[in-house]
């Protein structure tokens, strides 16, 4: 009986001591609501001091420029550069449209030309010509002055086609010098009845080359390409 007893004694009181054991491992692992409701202001308070001493602590408001590594004389406006600036674009869009205004006088120029050459060509040809020469002269110079006065920005670039449209001044440059003075030798040639000789000859041939680089720098700068 008394080892009988013991059998079923024995697995009862291992299954509560196991309980016992279990509950007190679990119970540590979470504490109760009101511990809970004590111990929370107890664990904010240290939190938001520790921030509040922290020296790198996060700001709510945007950083400045300051906080950004920039000093107040880099942030200061330039009113010297900004005039140059303004002074600049101004001069520049003065140029735009005075180079825009020269391509139809120099169309109507290169038009008459065919008019203009041969022996049987009358006087009012030829000062038709010679007129609209000036004038796409006048303009083109007019436009020019206002490109090469026109104040330099330093640590400036020029990019893009830019480059070409300043490249392909020195092509009808140049020929919008020449092309009046070998146009003024042939026109004199012509009006005493002689045959256009000598370098006058290169009047027509100066002319189309300085027409056509004329009309590609216009075009790289008016198109995208």
């Amino acid at each position: 009986m008394n080892n009988t007893r013991y059998a079923v004694l024995l697995p009862v009181l291992t299954f509560v001591l196991s309980c016992a054991s279990l509950a007190q491992t679990v119970a540590p692992m979470g504490p109760s609501p009101q511990d809970q409701a004590t111990e929370q202001p107890t664990q904010q308070k240290p939190d938001q001091t520790q921030q509040q001493n922290l020296p790198n602590a996060p700001s709510s408001s945007k950083p400045s420029l300051s906080d950004l590594g920039f000093t107040p004389e880099q942030t200061k406006a330039n009113p010297k550069e900004q005039a140059l600036l303004d002074k600049r674009t101004h001069m520049l869009k003065i140029h735009q449209r005075l180079g825009f205004i020269t391509l139809f006088p120099m169309a109507a120029t290169v038009v008459s030309a065919f008019g203009a050459g041969g022996r049987s060509t009358s006087n009012n040809t030829r000062d038709l010509h010679a007129a609209l020469g000036g004038v796409t002269a006048g303009l083109y110079f007019s436009a020019a002055y206002f490109a090469i006065r026109a104040p330099r920005v330093p640590e400036t670039r020029t990019r893009g086609q830019i480059r070409l449209h300043k490249a392909l001044a020195w092509v009808h440059g140049p020929g919008m010098v020449l092309t009046p003075i070998l146009g003024a030798m042939a026109f004199d040639q012509k009006s005493k009845g002689e045959h256009v000789h000598g370098i006058a000859q290169a009047h027509g041939p100066v002319a189309i080359v300085t027409a056509s680089a004329y009309g590609a720098a216009f075009a790289a700068v008016a198109f995208k390409f």
